[in-house]
């Protein structure tokens, strides 16, 4: 995970140094802050990715900053982890309906800080690029997820799909219809790769009718294969049975033009990644390519998927 910055709100002076030399081992950048009163003037100018707050300390408390920092519209949308020497039922409850994402009571492990940690940052970035239709993540949790291999040294493959002729099919049957294709798809999709590679596999949402799929090398051509064929066999459903045995329909091109479009397909562009490749957008920029010649194909009949090993 690229470098992350946590404040750290503690008054006590050996705790703060203490995560600080901890996370940073893990790429973490630490901010430490002892008293509450200074910690809205840090948030004024910065916005950290995850807030590590004491709940008792003097002045200003660790309840009056959680209530504070969510009734901001600069900064409500922080995690806040509560670490307090109080284990009380009360106090985990009453944090936790002011705001805070999770409570920690004190001693605890560093492992498992550390755990809690990566696990509500992760969330948080997923929450937030959720696309509103699919429910699938978006464009930050794809490149994020597609680097985290990288930087494992990870094998996978990565695959670009999107549906053709879905604007014309948009145009024609409406907006409505058009969000079933897509969830359609999206389903059908995440079925597939369940099938061919358990678990292990990360499904993603760009937006429109683009979605990115990532599975070991060794599950992604079955995949491929698997979505191309069962795409193909249901999409006429989705359309009028006059539509359906004309093979086309006929509407406006982007030109204005009329003209026929056939019956919705799929193109998948699989890219297998290599131990060299680096960044994420040679990977996006190489799948890309690799779509715009699969759909320019001659002769091509029906949804396909096409596989490049270049990088």
């Amino acid at each position: 995970m690229p470098n992350k910055t946590v404040l750290v709100v503690d008054d006590d002076p050996n705790l703060g140094p203490l995560i600080s030399a901890v996370l940073k081992k893990y790429d973490y950048n630490v901010v430490t802050i002892f008293r509450g009163e200074e910690v809205l003037r840090f948030l004024a100018g910065a916005k950290p990715d995850l807030i590590l707050l004491d709940l008792k300390m003097p002045g200003v408390d660790g309840y009056a900053l959680c209530r504070t920092i969510r009734a901001n519209p600069d900064t409500h949308d922080i995690p806040i982890v509560i670490l307090s020497g109080v284990s009380e039922v009360e106090a985990k409850i009453s944090t936790i309906e002011l705001g805070a994402d999770d409570f920690i009571t004190k001693p605890f492990d560093m492992g498992e800080l550390r755990a809690r940690i990566n696990r509500i940052i992760m969330r948080k970035i997923t929450d937030v690029s959720l696309n509103p239709l699919t429910h699938l993540p978006g464009s930050p949790a794809i490149e994020e997820e597609v680097t985290r291999r990288i930087t494992a040294n990870e094998p996978f493959a990565f695959a670009y799909i999107d549906a053709d002729n879905f604007k014309a099919y948009n145009d024609v049957y409406g907006y409505a219809k058009g969000d079933e294709v897509l969830k359609r798809i999206a389903a059908l999709v995440g079925d597939a790769a369940k099938a061919a590679s358990g678990p292990d596999y990360f499904l993603g949402h760009i937006g429109g009718d683009d979605f990115v799929l990532v599975t070991p090398p060794d599950a992604m051509e079955a995949t491929a294969k698997a979505i191309t064929e069962e795409f193909d066999t249901l999409i006429p459903s989705f359309y009028t049975d006059d539509d359906a045995a004309r093979g086309f329909i006929t509407t406006q091109d982007r030109n204005n033009k009329t003209r026929d479009f056939p019956i919705m397909t799929l193109t998948v562009a699989v890219i297998m990644p290599k131990g060299a490749v680096k960044h994420y957008a040679k990977i996006v920029e190489t799948a890309a390519e690799l779509k715009h010649y699969a759909k320019e194909k001659q002769n091509r009949k029906g949804s396909i998927y096409v596989k490049d090993r270049r990088l």
